[in-house]
């Protein structure tokens, strides 16, 4: 069961509608449509949380291992990285797709392939320039002031 039909699936036990389900997490109506339709997940923990309580249910329920993968790249990478893995995610899923792995396998491979993403995310921040590295911006602000 994906994210949006467990959400779905709970706001109706619960007796809500999406504009109440909306009212009770701080999202707006469109928002929940999109979880419950589009495959688009809550970008951070508080979110969550304040879901899991209006739908009297566990974090973990709601979360799966792809959930939490996505989540973590929307909070450390925004958008663009939530995008990146999506992608990631979807093509892993093509290359399996037919095959005759069991579920089990296929969550193995899957485990591994994100950790493989994060690994490249954080090779990749060898080669970003420095003036568009968050880390690099800090240290320079803390220099500035030490030769002020």
């Amino acid at each position: 069961m994906t994210f949006g039909e467990k959400v779905r699936a709970l706001r109706i036990q619960n007796g809500c509608s999406q504009e109440e389900l909306a009212a009770m997490t701080g999202v707006t109506k469109r928002t929940v449509r999109n979880w419950e339709n589009g495959g688009k997940y809550p970008r951070s923990q508080a979110v969550y949380e304040k879901l899991a309580g209006a739908l009297s249910c566990s974090e973990e329920y709601l979360r799966g291992e792809q959930e939490l993968f996505l989540t973590r790249a929307a909070e450390e990478y925004g958008t663009r990285g939530q995008k990146q893995a999506q992608a990631f995610l979807d093509s892993t899923r093509a290359m399996f797709a037919g095959g005759d792995l069991s579920p089990e396998d296929i969550d193995m491979i899957g485990k591994h392939f994100m950790e493989m993403f994060w690994e490249a995310k954080e090779n990749a921040k060898k080669y970003t320039p420095v003036k568009y590295r968050s880390d690099a911006a800090d240290s320079s602000a803390g220099d500035e002031n030490a030769t002020v």
